[in-house]
C-alpha cells in the first residue's frame, strides 16, 4: 500500500496542503486560507484543471529532439513510451511511429492539439532548442557516431524511416 499523503487537498489550487492552511470552513469545502482569501472557488475549470493537465503531460513528455531536413523540419518525442512526431511549428496533426513495413506513421486521434498540450509541447520544443538537440538530415547520414543519449538514439529509426519526405 501507498503512502497517504499528509494534509487536505486544495480543490482551487490543486496542492496539497498542511492542516494548519485551512480554516474550519475551508476543510469542509477543501479550500485553503490562500485561495479563499483571494477569492478562488472550488470546481473552477479555471487553472487548477489546466495546470494539472499541463504538469502531467510535463512529466510524461521527454527525450526530445529537433530534426531538420532540406524542405522540413520535425519535432520528435516520447510519450508513455511510443514515438511521436510533428512539424515544429506544431501546425501539423501528431504521428505515431510503428515499426510496419507499409506504413510507419499512423496520426494520433487521441492527442489532439489542446492548450495544454501545445504549452507543453512549446516548453519542450525552446528547451530541446537551448540544449541543441538539433539534428541536420545530412549529419545523420555521414556520421555513424552522434553525440546522443541511447533513449534520443532511438530516434534515429523514426528519421531514417521518414526517407519518403526528404
Amino acid at each position: 500500500m501507498g503512502k497517504k499523503k499528509r494534509g487536505h487537498y486544495c480543490k482551487a489550487c490543486g496542492r496539497t496542503r498542511a492542516n494548519e492552511k485551512f480554516s474550519g470552513k475551508g476543510h469542509r469545502l477543501h479550500i485553503c486560507k490562500d485561495c479563499k482569501r483571494n477569492g478562488k472557488k472550488a470546481h473552477e475549470p479555471s487553472t487548477s484543471n489546466i495546470d494539472r493537465e499541463v504538469h502531467r503531460l510535463n512529466k510524461a513528455i521527454k527525450n526530445c529532439l529537433i530534426f531538420y531536413t532540406q524542405r522540413l523540419s520535425f519535432f520528435l518525442f516520447e510519450y508513455h513510451r511510443e514515438r511521436y512526431i510533428t512539424r515544429d511549428d506544431f501546425e501539423s496533426e501528431i504521428f505515431l511511429y510503428q515499426k510496419q513495413p507499409n506504413q510507419n506513421f499512423i496520426v494520433v486521434e487521441s492527442m489532439q492539439m489542446t492548450s495544454p498540450l501545445m504549452e507543453v509541447l512549446f516548453k519542450k520544443y525552446h528547451e530541446t532548442l537551448e540544449n541543441g538537440l538539433v539534428l541536420d538530415y545530412e549529419e545523420i547520414v555521414e556520421n555513424e557516431f552522434l553525440d546522443l543519449s541511447k533513449k534520443r538514439k532511438q530516434h534515429l529509426e523514426v528519421i531514417l524511416s521518414m526517407n519518403n519526405l526528404m
